[in-house]
């Protein structure tokens, strides 16, 4: 069973899990083995959360589950289903490294909304960005970039993605 947490739903305006720390907590009484989140990138946004926090926090305790893959203005109530790091694309770099860091190997969704564009297109490129930032990760880490973390030298690590293109 793995929970979709949400900060506001568009049809109540109200969700009884709206954060990453409530649903963490909530699966933590339930204290069950096949009890687990799904961490939607937008709904995080739209909580005011960091998503790479959030996927280290659940990823960390070994209950991460699920992801679904998106983008949005980080607005309270609003979910844009964008594409995949269309809008945070340092943020989306950020959370596939806490993928990596917490081993996750749970399942990818892609939760966009192509209103305008067309669907078999857009989810072959969210496909294709995703491998892409999961490359651009590993790469970083063999870098070092998790010293630079360490250290929280912010400098070196924005110098390390400029120098990688990023």
């Amino acid at each position: 069973v793995s929970l979709e947490f949400k900060p506001t739903d568009e049809n109540t305006r109200f969700f009884a899990v709206p954060s990453t720390g409530a649903a963490l907590l909530l699966v933590e009484e339930i204290d069950r083995p096949n009890m687990g989140l799904t961490i939607d990138f937008g709904h995080c946004l739209a909580a005011g959360e960091n998503p790479a926090q959030s996927a280290a926090m659940v990823g960390s305790r070994g209950k991460l589950f699920g992801i679904q893959l998106n983008d949005g203005y980080t607005r309270l109530g609003a979910e844009d289903g964008l594409i995949l790091g269309s809008v945070h694309p340092h943020m989306a770099l950020e959370f596939v490294r806490w993928l990596q860091k917490t081993d996750f190997s749970g399942h990818v969704y892609f939760d966009t909304f192509p209103r305008n564009e067309d669907p078999v297109r857009e989810a072959e490129y969210n496909i294709r960005k995703f491998k892409r930032l999961w490359r651009q990760a590993k790469q970083l880490q063999q870098a070092g970039i998790d010293e630079l973390m360490a250290r929280q030298d912010a400098m070196a690590v924005l110098e390390m993605l400029e120098a990688q293109g990023m």
